[in-house]
């Protein structure tokens, strides 16, 4: 029997609380949440189109589209529960100790692993100061929230009530909108995790003194010992590789609705920015800003958690390719091909052609800079 799991990404799942078991009436007030800030945002789009101008949608965009965003994560988060909890429940089955691999490669990974916290950790705080800089005791909040005239011209005195409440429930859209991102994140971390042990220990079990290898034709015991070794990696391997696909299942179920919500949120925060740049005030800027970085660093970790997939699922192919093979007998040579042919296709998330990785944060990038100069061309021709 294995020993206990030492996860170096715990942190985040105590954080983000990554367990999906609630009681009915949480789910309950959880639905009416939802359902209402819905009807909040279409009150909101109906405003904005019956008093459509090109000035109205580029200062009250990026925050519409952002709550949206988030309503649409918080339904997906919902929705999806049974399919996540089930993922990080066999994620939880299947995980390797650290020690499986040597001392010394131990120390590599956990150094990395602290690497990658402490990135993660910064993104984090960049997302809460923006969250936090968002609320009413920062400053008015009339010239980037849409609410707020909403709210006074259909409610008049009593306006405070919804305004309030909308700023007292969003932090329940936050929660689920980045739990829903870091429960992805927290479980590609962890099958990387899991594909490099076994890298390691297929890198620790290659090792033989050069003297001896030869020898090891001969040798029975050491035959067996890495055909034991072998098989076990294959496992393994089989049940990381099912763990990648309920992830990439997951992933593309949402990945729609999510990109497009995304482009459009770039567009908005590009806009805003050109088009009002001068006339902003220093809290508006903070916010515009915060909000944008936090965009661009949840997007940047997202893209690179894709690209995490498609790079660890190769790298064990490299790995199993460098192995001294001519120092085996038949039977482990037969073993070593089956596992590398487990490992010629590599795992990513693609849907329609489009997959996540690096090459689509520049490209997201660059098609939403490019609305956003059409736009401001398209707004300075109507004002001249």
């Amino acid at each position: 029997m294995m020993p206990e799991f030492n996860d170096p990404f715990l942190v985040w799942r105590m954080i983000f609380t990554i367990n999906f078991k609630k009681f009915k009436i949480t789910k309950f007030c959880e639905i009416v949440l939802i359902v209402i800030y819905a009807l909040v945002h279409c009150l909101l789009l109906y405003y904005t189109f019956t008093n459509f101008s090109a000035n109205l949608l580029i200062r009250y965009g990026p925050v519409m589209i952002f709550y949206i965003f988030m309503i649409a994560a918080t339904t997906f988060s919902i929705a999806l529960e049974a399919e996540l909890s089930e993922v990080i429940t066999f994620l939880d089955e299947i995980c390797w100790p650290l020690n499986m691999i040597a001392e010394d490669a131990q120390v590599k990974l956990q150094r990395k692993c602290r690497i990658i916290n402490m990135c993660i950790a910064f993104l984090v705080l960049i997302i809460l100061s923006a969250i936090i800089v968002n609320y009413p005791f920062f400053g008015d909040q009339r010239d980037f929230f849409i609410c707020v005239r909403v709210f006074e011209e259909y409610f008049g005195e009593w306006s405070f009530i919804p305004y309030y409440f909308y700023f007292a429930a969003s932090p329940f859209f936050y929660y689920n909108y980045f739990k829903l991102c870091f429960t992805f994140v927290y479980a590609v971390l962890e099958a990387g995790l899991q594909f490099f042990l076994i890298e390691g220990y297929l890198l620790q079990t290659y090792k033989v003194d050069y003297l001896k290898r030869w020898k090891c034709l001969k040798d029975n015991r050491y035959q067996q010992e890495l055909g034991k070794s072998l098989r076990l990696c294959i496992v393994h391997h089989i049940a990381l590789k099912k763990l990648v696909k309920m992830i990439v299942n997951l992933t593309v179920n949402g990945m729609p609705i999510f990109l497009l919500l995304g482009s459009l949120l770039y567009i908005s925060c590009f806009t805003f920015t050109i088009n009002l740049v001068n006339s902003l005030t220093n809290i508006l800027k903070t916010r515009i800003i915060l909000m944008g970085a936090s965009c661009v660093g949840v997007t940047v970790l997202l893209c690179w958690n894709g690209q995490q997939i498609i790079d660890v699922t190769s790298s064990i192919f490299t790995t199993l390719v460098g192995a001294p093979w001519y120092f085996w007998n038949l039977d482990n040579i037969k073993i070593l091909l089956m596992f590398i042919t487990n490992c010629t296709k590599n795992d990513k998330i693609v849907l329609a052609g489009i997959c996540l990785d690096y090459k689509l944060f520049a490209s997201i990038l660059r098609i939403s800079f490019s609305y956003a100069l059409v736009l401001f061309n398209l707004r300075k021709a109507s004002v001249s």
